[in-house]
């Protein structure tokens, strides 16, 4: 249970409330007994009871490698469209990717598609087929631009805190010292230190605002997939509000409900249609931005994170707090690389979707 909830919902796991009037248990002694057969034909080599096909859970999944190449290798559909889209489209004939890039995008669907537009799943088929991460929705590309910009970078372990917040200030002169701050606790969170260092990370931002509108300026900041950095603005400002500079949860959300408060996943969704998904660590290197560490992602900084402050019981790490940084660094370039690089001529090299 995350530690930022209000309310705890209990189930009753008895009730008939799947369909046919089945029990949460009673589904899941099915499924698990599924599971165990399919392990079985598979531990036996007998006919196999389960074929691959891409779910959200993949992208985390130590499996995925071996499945990944199967999957390519008959050029499933669920490449482009996964889960129950997927198992839908093979009912209707459609089983591969090349099956569906050959349909007409103005056509009616073979079958309802919940997630995706039809016009993009024949799109993104289609893409895929040329190993085009990204294709341009739009002749002209639309991308917020300020004066002043701040890209941020919010790094938390789980739910139990954010303990890194950071900041690369780019633009004109406002009197403060341009380039990547990092507000950071090294305390393992949760931590009132967390409170200390996200009032210093706001109080710097504030700064940089007051600064911008006081020599009558633009400012914009930006993040990538807002979600996480607004959760923790609004849970921070709710748990250390006792904290001496710690902003009030009305004065994260106005900052969040605002125009200077700009998600570049979401304009990257509306003006690219992207293949291999709108990751930041697959849609910044078709703008030329690369990683320092070849490990880098979300995952991975959690194993680094518990020895950066020595959850383990060992010494803190400062090479790990340092791999943190760098990693932390690197993720509020790349979203300033992307969008500079979206602002551009070179963007008009990326392939129209009318030239698919």
């Amino acid at each position: 249970i995350g530690l930022d909830a209000d309310v705890v919902v209990w189930h009753d796991l008895d009730a008939p409330t799947w369909p046919g009037g089945r029990t949460a248990m009673s589904e899941y002694d099915t499924r698990f007994a599924d599971r165990l057969a399919v392990a079985h034909a598979a531990a036996t080599d007998a006919e196999p009871l389960a074929l691959p096909s891409r779910v959200n859970e993949c992208r985390s999944c130590p499996w995925w490698p071996t499945c990944g190449e199967a999957l390519r290798q008959a050029r499933d559909v669920s490449l482009v469209l996964r889960g129950e889209e997927a198992v839908a489209l093979r009912a209707a004939g459609v089983a591969t990717v090349d099956d569906l890039a050959a349909l007409d995008r103005s056509a009616d669907p073979p079958v309802p598609l919940a997630g995706t537009s039809f016009a993009d799943a024949v799109l993104l088929a289609r893409a895929w087929q040329r190993d085009l991460s990204l294709v341009r929705r739009n002749p002209e590309i639309s991308v917020p631009r300020a004066d002043v910009e701040v890209d941020i970078d919010m790094e938390s372990f789980g739910d139990a805190g954010a303990y890194l917040w950071g900041c690369l200030l780019t633009g004109a002169d406002v009197g403060v010292t341009p380039g990547y701050r990092a507000f950071a606790t090294w305390e393992a969170v949760p931590t009132p230190d967390e409170g200390y260092s996200f009032a210093e990370f706001w109080g710097w931002l504030s700064d940089v605002r007051s600064r911008t509108a006081q020599r009558g300026l633009r400012f914009a900041a930006y993040c990538y997939n807002e979600l996480a950095e607004n959760r923790w603005m609004l849970s921070s400002a709710e748990r250390f509000a006792d904290i001496p500079g710690v902003p009030s949860v009305a004065a994260v959300q106005e900052f969040i409900e605002s125009s200077q408060w700009i998600d570049l996943f979401g304009v990257v969704s509306d003006e690219f249609v992207c293949a291999h998904g709108k990751g930041l660590k697959t849609v910044a290197p078709a703008a030329g931005f690369a990683w320092h560490d070849p490990d880098a992602g979300g995952e991975n900084s959690m194993r680094w994170y518990r020895h950066a402050v020595g959850l383990d019981g060992a010494e803190p790490d400062p090479a790990q707090r340092e791999r943190l940084l760098t990693y932390n660094a690197d993720d509020v370039r790349a979203t300033c690389t992307l969008r500079h690089w979206m602002s551009s001529e070179a963007v008009r090299q990326v392939p129209f979707v009318d030239d698919l």
